[in-house]
């Protein structure tokens, strides 16, 4: 059975903020398969800045089950956006698989200004709209999240 998790991260004191940073993951039997971490900005914008898969269990759609959960759970809570910073190795997998787009200077800018977002170096950030998916009640959604996200 596949089940996917998420816990809240701690306040950390000093200079970068990583307040209301979430961890998912997603875990076959008792073993985890598959991790991201993301954090919500506002309703303009979250980030994915982390993800990993095991690598005996890549390319098996582990990832792209976790990532979907997020995504729902982004449209959920009517974020217009998500970012995240890609390695070059890794940058045609999120443009051609996940529909991502490579940011304007002038898009990065305002976010950075507006946003701490993590970055790291050697990467490009990346942008994509955050899908609508059809829309569901609120108790049918307490349902979903308690099998999903407990």
């Amino acid at each position: 059975m596949q089940k996917v998790e998420t816990f809240y991260s701690t306040w950390c004191t000093g200079e970068l903020e990583f307040g209301g940073m979430y961890c998912a993951i997603l875990t076959v039997g008792c073993q985890v398969v598959s991790a991201a971490t993301f954090r919500v900005l506002g309703k303009e914008v979250a980030e994915l800045p982390l993800v990993a898969t095991r690598s005996d269990c890549q390319g098996q759609g582990y990832f792209q089950a976790l990532y979907t959960c997020i995504e729902r759970l982004l449209c959920f809570l009517q974020v217009n956006s998500l970012v995240l910073p890609a390695a070059e190795g890794a940058e045609s997998l999120w443009i051609n698989k996940f529909k991502f787009h490579k940011m304007e200077q002038e898009e990065l800018n305002h976010l950075c200004r507006d946003f701490q977002m993590m970055t790291f170096q050697g990467t490009s950030m990346l942008q994509k709209p955050v899908p609508e998916y059809r829309r569901i009640s609120q108790e049918k959604l307490k349902i979903v999240m308690n099998l999903i996200f407990f």
